[in-house]
C-alpha cells in the first residue's frame, strides 16, 4: 500500500505497547497513538474532510501533529505546511486558494484571518480537540496512487514568488528508508528531536521520539535547562537538533559543569557544524558519536559525515580555507559540481552537462528517487531544476568542492560563498561567538556577534588565505527562525546599514 498512514497500522500490530512519542504531558504507545488517529480521522470525516482535498496545519511539533498528519493522510487528504517561524508571513505572501479547512492552535487560526482566502473558510478545527475525542479501535487507510501528494510545505516567500513543494507518499517512503539505513537504529533506542521529519522516519522505524520542550517558532529563544532535564529524566541516547539549538544547549550544558554519558549520537544538520560546536558537543556528551548531515527539503540526505574524531589534515584544511566538511555522499543517485552562470539552465545533453562539471568550486546539482522534481505549477522550476536528457537535477544553491578521497565540502551560498572564512574563523579561534561573512559594499566583510573582543588585526592576520577588507563587531547577527542557525543576510545587510 502506497499510504504512509499504513506504516503506523503495521506497526501497532508488531508492537503495540511501545513508547513512540513523548511530550512534557504523557507517553504514548503504538496502540495509543493508532486508536488516536483512528478516532481523530472519524472526526473529521464528520466535519466534511474528504479524500484529495488540501488542509492547512498550524501547529508546531507535538504529538498532536503527527495525530493530525497521519489522519489525514488516512482519509487521502493532503496536509500543507508553512516553515515554523514564517507562519504570520506567509499568510500574507500566499494565496492558499485550493486550501479546504484548517487544523490547528488558536493563535495559528487567528493569524489565518489576515488572509481573505483562509478568513472565508467555514471548517477551522482547533487542534486541542484531539485530547477530548474518544478514541476508536478501527482505522481504515484510504489507497492512493503513487505520485499522490502526502505533504505540501509553502515557503515563506521573502526571496520572491512562494514556491510550494509536494512530496508524494512514495518521495517520503524512500526518504524514510534512507534516512533509517543512514541513522543506524537500535531497537531501545530514545531520540530528543527537533526536527519533524525525522521523527517520521522514527515513527516508521519503530523507535521512541521524545519532542523536545522547545520554541520551535524561535529556537533561538528556547530554554536549554528544560531540554537538558528532558533528556537525563528519559533516558535519551540519541539527539537529533540543528547546530544553533545544540549551540545553546552545550553552552548551558559548559556553563553548568554538566556531562552527560548516556547519549551516545548526536546527529545535526540544517546549516553550519563548525569544529568549536563540535568540540563543545564532545564536553556535555563525551561517548557521543557525532554525526553531520547536509541536505535540504528538496534533497534530504545528500551527504552525512562521522566528525567525533575530525583527523588533524582535515582541521589544517578547515584552518587554511577548505570549508565545512560534509563528508560522503548518501542517497542521491548522482552528486555532481557545475560551473555555470546562468540563471536557468534548461534541457541539456550528457555531453553538455559533463563539460559544465568542475571538481572545486562548483555549484551543488543532484538527482534521484529522493529528489524532489519539481514544484507545485512550476513555479520554481526553471530556476531550480534542469534536465540532462531525460534525468531531472535539482540545484541546491550551494557552493562545494570534492577531496581526493571522494568526500564533499561546502564553501557556501552562491551569493554568499564565505563558509571557508567562517569555518577558518571557528576552528582557530575557540568559541568565538556567531559569525557571518558577505560581501559589504563590495567588500569582503567578518562580522561577529558582540561581546567577542578578539583584535582585528589578530583575525586579519589569521585569515591568511583571503583578503579581508573589513571587521565588524555588532551587538546581534540575525538567523533564521526555524533553525537559529542559518545567517539571515537579508535583515542583517538592514543591520549594517544603521
Amino acid at each position: 500500500m502506497n499510504n504512509l498512514a499504513y506504516e503506523l497500522v503495521e506497526n501497532y500490530k508488531k508492537y503495540p505497547d511501545k513508547i513512540v512519542i513523548i511530550d512534557k504531558k504523557e507517553q504514548i504507545t503504538y496502540k495509543k497513538l493508532y486508536t488516536k488517529v483512528a478516532g481523530f480521522k472519524e472526526y473529521l470525516l464528520k466535519k466534511g474532510i474528504k479524500q484529495g482535498q488540501k488542509i492547512l496545519v498550524l501547529t508546531q511539533m507535538s504529538k498532536e501533529l503527527y495525530i493530525v498528519l497521519i489522519s489525514l493522510w488516512s482519509i487521502g487528504a493532503i496536509p500543507c505546511f508553512m516553515d515554523a517561524g514564517f507562519i504570520k508571513s506567509g499568510m500574507k505572501n500566499n494565496e492558499y486558494n485550493s486550501i479546504k479547512a484548517i487544523i490547528g492552535t488558536k493563535k495559528y487560526i487567528l493569524y489565518s484571518n489576515i488572509n481573505n482566502n483562509l478568513r472565508k473558510l467555514n471548517t477551522k478545527i482547533d487542534v486541542s480537540i484531539i485530547n477530548k475525542l474518544k478514541t476508536s479501535e478501527k482505522l481504515e487507510v484510504q489507497e492512493v496512487e503513487k505520485d499522490f501528494s502526502a505533504i505540501l510545505t509553502y515557503t515563506s516567500g521573502t526571496t520572491g514568488k512562494p514556491k510550494i513543494a509536494s512530496r508524494s507518499h512514495t518521495f517520503l517512503k524512500c526518504q524514510e528508508k534512507i534516512l533509517i539505513n543512514t541513522l543506524n537504529y537500535e531497537k531501545e533506542d530514545i531520540e530528543i528531536s527537533t526536527i519533524p521529519i525525522f521523527t517520521l522516519s522514527n515513527i516508521s522505524a519503530g523507535i521512541s521520539t521524545l519532542i523536545a520542550q522547545a520554541n520551535f517558532s524561535n529556537l533561538g529563544k528556547t530554554k536549554p535547562k528544560k531540554i537538558i532535564n528532558q533528556i537525563k529524566k528519559h533516558k535519551v541516547n540519541r539527539i537529533m537538533a540543528a547546530p544553533g539549538l545544540l549551540q545553546i544547549i552545550v553552552k548551558y550544558g559548559i556553563k553548568n559543569n554538566i556531562q552527560i554519558e548516556n547519549v551516545k549520537k548526536v546527529f545535526t544538520g540544517g546549516g553550519a557544524v563548525f569544529i568549536d560546536l563540535i568540540n563543545n558537543i564532545k564536553k556535555v556528551f563525551p561517548k557521543a558519536k557525532i554525526i553531520t548531515l547536509y541536505g535540504s527539503t528538496e534533497a534530504e540526505p545528500i551527504s552525512e559525515c562521522d566528525v567525533t574524531n575530525i583527523s588533524k589534515k582535515d582541521i589544517d584544511k578547515i584552518k587554511n580555507g577548505y570549508g565545512i566538511l560534509a563528508g560522503n555522499i548518501i542517497g542521491v543517485k548522482k552528486c555532481k559540481l557545475i560551473k555555470n552562470d546562468k540563471k536557468e539552465i534548461g534541457k541539456i545533453t550528457t555531453e553538455e552537462f559533463n563539460k559544465m562539471q568542475v571538481q572545486d568550486n562548483g555549484e551543488i546539482v543532484v538527482t534521484g528517487e529522493n529528489v524532489l522534481k519539481g514544484y507545485v505549477g512550476g513555479i520554481g522550476d526553471r530556476e531550480n531544476k534542469f534536465y540532462v536528457e531525460e534525468e531531472i537535477f535539482h540545484r541546491t544553491g550551494d557552493i562545494g568542492s570534492f577531496d581526493k578521497k571522494g568526500r564533499l565540502w561546502l564553501k557556501g551560498r552562491i551569493k554568499e560563498p564565505y563558509f571557508s572564512i567562517e569555518a577558518a574563523l571557528h576552528a582557530k579561534f575557540e568559541n568565538i561567538g556567531k559569525t557571518a561573512v558577505l560581501k559589504n559594499n563590495n567588500k569582503i566583510t567578518i562580522i561577529i556577534e558582540k561581546p567577542c573582543k578578539i583584535p582585528i588585526e589578530k583575525i586579519k592576520k589569521e585569515i591568511d588565505f583571503e583578503k579581508i577588507e573589513e571587521i565588524r563587531y555588532i551587538k546581534k547577527i540575525p538567523l533564521d527562525k526555524r533553525h537559529n542557525t542559518k545567517v539571515d543576510y537579508k535583515e542583517l545587510r538592514k543591520v549594517l546599514k544603521k
